[in-house]
Formats: C-alpha cells, structure tokens, sequence
C-alpha cells in the first residue's frame, strides 16, 4: 500500500535553539503505553473479507461502508479474468480521530480539504494483488458499488471523488509524496440519506471530499517547534493541526534547518486560514515503543504563527481526547 504525505517523519530530533508563542502545561508522569498496544486498539484496522468473484458479493465494514462487487469484477496483473474466492481488505477513515491516527491528510497538492470519508480498498487472491475488471469501470452499467456512511450533520455541498496521486508542484518542491486528486470525471458524490453513494474508477485509496476556498489574503503558514529537549530520544515523530469546526487535519513536515514543522515543504502557498480553530498535536514513540503526546487546543489560527510543545508519556486522559474527536 502506498502511502500519503504522512506526518509520520522517521527522524530523532535533537535538543536545539527554540522560541514560542504559546506555552502548554506538562501533564504528570503516568504509566506508560505501548504504540503498538494503542494503535491495535485505536487506530483504523485493515478488515479482511471473503467472496466469490465468479458470482459477486456484498461486504459491509465495522464502521458501515458497504461494498457490492458485482461478478467478474476482478482481473489479474495480466488482464486475465479472475474466478475463485478473493480476499478483500478495506480500511474506513471516517472522523478526524482516524484521520489523525492514520496519517491520512486532508488536502491535494497543499490545499486544505473538508473530509466526508475515506475508503481504502485491496484485491488478492493467492497473495497476488487484483485489479477492476475495467468492464466494471466507474462509468460501466455494471461498477463496484460503496455506500460510505455519512455526518448528516456535516454540510454535503461541494463534495466529490478524489484518490491517490503524485503530487504536481513543477518540481519546485523537494516533497514528491502522494496527495488526493481530483478524478479526471469525477461526479459529484450522490449524497444518500445517510451515505455518500458512488462507483468507484479502480482500488486503492477513494476519497469523499471538498475544497474549502478561502482568499489567498486569509491563508498563512504555521510552525510548531517542540521545547529544548523534550524530543531527545523520539521517533517517529508526528506533528499535526486538527480543525475544530471542520472535518480535517492536516500534517506538519520537519524543516532541519529551522527546526520546526511546517507545510512549506508540500505547499507552494500559505494553506492554513486564519480565524480557523484548530487543535495542534504531537505523537510519537520513544526506544522502548511508548507513546509520547502533546496538545494545544483552543488555538484561532493567527498570521505566522508559532506553537511550541513538550511531548510527554501518554496519559489515560490523552487517549479519551483522541477517541472523542
């Protein structure tokens, strides 16, 4: 599976110079939890399914998603019609906690986006990874099918189909990772009473979402810097900004020469608007795989600004946090 511009930066930070604009309150030493034990429990599992693709099927996941394939529906690497049982796997990010958790960030080409879902999707068979039978394409008479559970709270106007693709920026940037991008004909998402419903153009990463257009004058950039020596010793660093009032986070990369986080290195323009609420968040591990967290809430996004963090052991009360999101 390939992977997004995740704010997971594998780096040890080292003990440096830095300033702050805000200030947080170091939580007391807790008991420490295991990165590996939480994301078992916390995070957003590959779910494993069963079907006959001679005769099609329907899977519904943990979280509601479900899927009709109809028959024939698979190829092989070669185009060679696939009969027999498959192996589905899928993944549901639905709310800003999975979102966080999964490293999958709301924007395309550095653009912030407003999440209504996101749907990974994986075909094997004999260990062999399958293809859409394109008969069954997304403009076909007979296509994969999703229903993904939708916030009916949430304003669906504006939402349509991304997935996965490399990033454009004319090589300005040294970020190459992958981002959402628009389908070359995507329809609007058909919003359901309670489900955005669509067919899909191939596996992999799908995703419901809509551009937030603000003004290039309300737009800046943000940086985190994390305080002298709190990051000595941690790994697997992740520094990311969650809206309060939209369903959508988006990670922070590591600039070593200025020792903080920011989204310069994917976004040619400042892509964070100012007047927003946002939470920022850090997570990482330490060498004996505990968790370590930081968070600053209630923040309004100002011109530039600055956060400084102090990662600390994970407490009880940092897990609820997350779960409620």
């Amino acid at each position: 599976m390939k992977t997004f511009l995740s704010p997971i930066v594998s780096i040890v930070l080292f003990a440096g110079l830095f300033s702050a604009c805000h200030k947080e309150q170091l939580n007391p030493a807790t008991q420490p939890i295991n990165i590996a034990d939480f994301m078992a429990t916390h995070g957003s599992p590959l779910q494993r399914f069963q079907g006959d693709a001679a005769t099609g099927f329907i899977i519904t996941g943990e979280r509601g998603t479900e899927i009709h394939f109809p028959a024939d529906a698979f190829v092989d690497v070669d185009g060679v019609l696939v009969t027999g049982q498959v192996e589905i796997g899928i993944i549901e990010i639905l709310t800003k906690s999975d979102l966080l958790l999964s490293g999958v960030a709301t924007e395309s080409n550095g653009q912030l986006l407003e999440s209504g879902g996101e749907l990974y999707i994986e075909v094997l068979q004999g260990g062999d990874t399958l293809q859409l039978n394109p008969a069954n394409g997304q403009s076909s008479a007979n296509p994969v099918t999703v229903k993904l559970p939708r916030d009916t709270d949430a304003d669906p106007n504006g939402m349509i189909l991304f997935n996965q693709g490399p990033r454009y920026d004319g090589n300005l940037l040294d970020d190459d990772s992958f981002t959402w991008l628009v389908f070359d004909e995507s329809p609007q998402a058909l919003v359901g009473p309670y489900s955005y419903d669509f067919n899909i153009p191939n596996f992999g990463w799908i995703n419901v979402d809509k551009f937030l257009s603000y003004p290039p004058s309300q737009l800046t950039y943000v940086h985190v810097r994390l305080t002298p020596g709190s990051a000595t010793g941690l790994q697997d660093v992740a520094v990311m900004v969650v809206f309060e009032n939209l369903n959508a986070v988006i990670g922070l990369n590591y600039d070593p020469a200025m020792q903080w986080f920011g989204t310069e290195s994917f976004s040619l323009t400042p892509n964070l608007p100012i007047g927003e609420s946002i939470s920022v968040v850090v997570i990482a591990k330490d060498v004996q795989d505990n968790l370590y967290f930081a968070k600053q809430e209630g923040i309004t996004i100002a011109a530039n600004d600055l956060y400084t963090l102090t990662p600390q052991p994970a407490s009880q009360e940092n897990i609820d946090w997350l779960d409620n999101l």
